[in-house]
């Protein structure tokens, strides 16, 4: 027989071969159609074949007929015999038996409630792969059967076929997910087991995001594999491709793994490098900023059954009381002064959010600017609007505010960014301590996974004044966005313990001291 695995894709920057199933489709939960490789035409919605790399995921969808259809034509050229499951046949017998025997697994038509594969698609299938002989397991119609000849495969005294030799474990350069769950395991049954004849390796995924800790070894082993997804589950095809370039390229947070939350929580310096004036950051250098933020961050972590991440929340545009030679009353700090910083930070395990305080520019030309810098794996970013003037309007005059459209306009580039990059999660922090500061709130677009966002309560006071922000800005707060909190050293009265700040509710994920 003639396995697909002999035509194997190139390595993309990531490292990860992948295949595409889909045609036109956003979602992967919708994706019936196929793509033509090489000198093969679209024949149908039903059909799949291997497409360029850069596409992504080879994703097999629909019931459990059409995805295995789907994934014989995915794994297979040719095949002298196939197992066919018919009505009444025993679905993990006839997986078995073409696992054992190394052929594709078919689902006959009307083979159960919605498992139905096309008639069509049944017959063009067995023609193309050149089978000669139908393992059935269960009841098969002549009219399907043909000329060819059919063993009962159920039958403890089958004849079986000699099928020749059989692909091993590692031939095919095929890798296979399929979601955890009952109902969806027993519906991509039959595909699984046509790629496992073929040689595919399989993994089944409790989280459906390959960055997942419990995941994402799965993806590293298989880097150089051709990935397919089987059923549902998975979200939109271009988006989980992404994430299992990013699982398979390996880049981790600090203190591992690629997702910020839920397995750790943060507590941050607030400040500029070398600006005592500005924040705890800038009272002291690098190397005793790292150990402050350790000693902060040890502090919490009695209070926390999560691990707790050091910090810096890097004031990285500084409100100016001067237009400056841009005319846009904010001054950037050096990327080279931030980067000492940032590579220290990553050398010892912790993270760095770049806070931005933009004047007239817009949030997304100042992330921009420090590109470099968002390249890191440790690196996110803060947006703080109290600092966005509109034409007309002076700092301190009256406070700041921002359209959530120009937020999501910085998020869609920086997911964009972390995403061809292969970069973990990254922090994203909103600051806010009144409703105006970010105008149309609802309307923030949460949905990226590149990113974990944050609402940072920036309030200071007594701690009736704090909290009574900090409950009015959870009133009505989007859902995706996680809470943070602040405590100033000088103007809170008093400031806050770790056990107090850790007592509230909900329990921050990210807190920074000025």
């Amino acid at each position: 027989m003639t396995i697909r695995g002999t035509k194997a894709l190139s390595v993309i920057a990531s490292g990860l071969a992948l295949g595409l199933l889909l045609s036109g489709c956003t979602s992967a939960d919708a994706g019936d159609a196929a793509m033509t490789a090489g000198d093969r035409t679209q024949e149908s919605q039903n059909s799949v074949v291997l497409a360029a790399p850069e596409a992504g995921v080879g994703r097999i969808g629909g019931n459990s007929g059409d995805m295995a259809l789907k994934a014989s034509q995915a794994f297979f050229d040719k095949a002298p015999a196939v197992v066919v499951l018919g009505p009444e046949g025993e679905r993990e017998a006839a997986a078995g038996q073409a696992r054992e025997l190394g052929v594709p697994l078919l689902v006959a038509p009307g083979a159960g409630a919605g498992d139905a594969s096309d008639q069509e698609g049944f017959s063009t299938e067995l023609a193309r792969l050149g089978a000669r002989t139908l393992i059935v397991h269960g009841m098969l119609p002549d009219s399907l059967a043909g000329d060819r000849d059919v063993v009962d495969g159920a039958a403890p005294d089958a004849d079986l076929p000699d099928i020749g030799t059989k692909v091993g474990a590692t031939a095919s350069g095929f890798a296979v997910v399929v979601s955890a769950g009952k109902k969806a395991e027993e519906a991509a049954a039959p595909a699984v087991a046509t790629a496992q004849a073929a040689g595919a390796d399989l993994h089944t995924m409790d989280s459906p995001d390959p960055r997942d800790a419990k995941n994402q070894e799965f993806f590293q082993e298989h880097a150089d594999s051709e990935l397919y997804a089987i059923g549902k589950g998975f979200g939109k095809a271009k988006e989980f491709s992404a994430l299992s370039a990013t699982a398979a390229g390996g880049k981790q947070l600090p203190g591992g793994g690629q997702l910020v939350f839920p397995d750790r929580r943060m507590v941050a310096l607030y400040g500029t490098p070398g600006t005592a004036a500005l924040g705890l950051l800038g009272e002291q250098d690098v190397d005793a900023a790292i150990k402050l933020a350790k000693k902060y961050a040890a502090k919490y972590q009695p209070h926390s059954q999560e691990k707790v991440q050091p910090a810096f929340e890097m004031i990285a545009t500084v409100a100016s009381a001067s237009a400056g030679k841009d005319g846009k009353y904010s001054s950037y700090a050096p990327v080279e002064q931030l980067e000492r910083w940032v590579k220290a930070a990553d050398e010892a395990g912790v993270y760095v959010v770049l806070d931005l305080q933009p004047g007239l520019n817009d949030f997304l030309t100042q992330a921009k600017h420090y590109e470099a810098l968002l390249a890191y794996p440790n690196v996110g970013i803060a947006y703080d609007p109290e600092w966005r003037l509109k034409p007309g309007q002076r700092h301190l005059a009256q406070i700041g505010s921002v359209d959530a459209a120009e937020l999501n306009r910085a998020n869609d580039w920086l997911a964009e960014f972390t995403r061809r990059n292969h970069l973990p999660q990254k922090v994203v922090i909103l600051h806010q301590f009144t409703h105006s500061m970010i105008r149309d709130r609802s309307t923030l677009d949460t949905s990226h996974p590149e990113l974990a966002m944050v609402l940072h309560a920036d309030g200071n006071g007594t701690p009736g004044m704090k909290m009574a922000t900090w409950k009015s800005l959870r009133h009505d707060l989007p859902e995706g966005i996680r809470m943070a909190w602040k405590n100033f050293i000088d103007e809170d009265t008093p400031t806050f313990t770790p056990e107090q700040t850790f007592e509230i509710d909900p329990k921050p994920w990210f807190v920074s001291y000025q």
